[in-house]
């Protein structure tokens, strides 16, 4: 891991933010493009939970880059509830606006579809996403069992649909495994 320091900003960059980085540069045409897509859409994401901590007077003190985009430490957000909340749903909030305008300007390419997906993705109440996280901050306690089942529901029927189509997208077994890994 490289770590840089700047103005008391510890920024972080992960093997895997490197890899990524590789890989999408080894790539090209449509699949670079929406690769490319998605890593505009976690910065927009994450921007929007930084935007979020600065308005309160909470800078970040870490960021990390990282295969999946980029992260900051939970811990950071050891503020009163109402705060926390609101610094979690800024990033999902932020891809679901500019989902929105790009539906509403007649744009429904990958960016739009990206920025929904991540958006929507984001709020799914698993321990390790922005959903969880708020959910354990309203609640009191991490997502139960039942819940978390019952988000998987819209993952496994689209991933049924995907199945009868024909294709299976790669990102959506990804995000599939990432999700199980994250039950409690």
């Amino acid at each position: 891991m490289l770590e840089l320091s700047a103005r008391g900003l510890r920024i972080r960059l992960t093997f895997g933010f490197f890899a990524v980085i590789g890989l999408t540069a080894s790539l090209s045409g449509a699949v670079q493009s929406r690769l490319l897509t998605v890593l505009l859409c976690s910065v927009m994401h994450e921007a929007g939970h930084i935007t979020a901590m600065l308005a309160f007077g909470i800078p970040p003190e870490t960021v990390t880059f990282c295969a999946g985009g980029i992260a900051l430490p939970a811990r950071e957000l050891d503020c009163p509830r109402r705060k926390a909340c609101i610094i979690l749903a800024a990033g999902p909030a932020v891809n679901l606006a500019s989902a929105a305008v790009s539906l509403l300007a007649g744009q429904t390419g990958s960016f739009a579809a990206a920025s929904l997906a991540l958006g929507l993705f984001n709020l799914m109440p698993f321990r390790s996403f922005d959903g969880g996280r708020i959910y354990a901050c309203l609640r009191g306690r991490e997502p139960s069992r039942p819940v978390q089942t019952a988000a998987l529901l819209p993952l496994v029927l689209f991933a049924a649909y995907a199945v009868i189509q024909g294709s299976i997208p790669l990102s959506l077994i990804l995000a599939s495994l990432f999700v199980l890994t994250d039950i409690k």
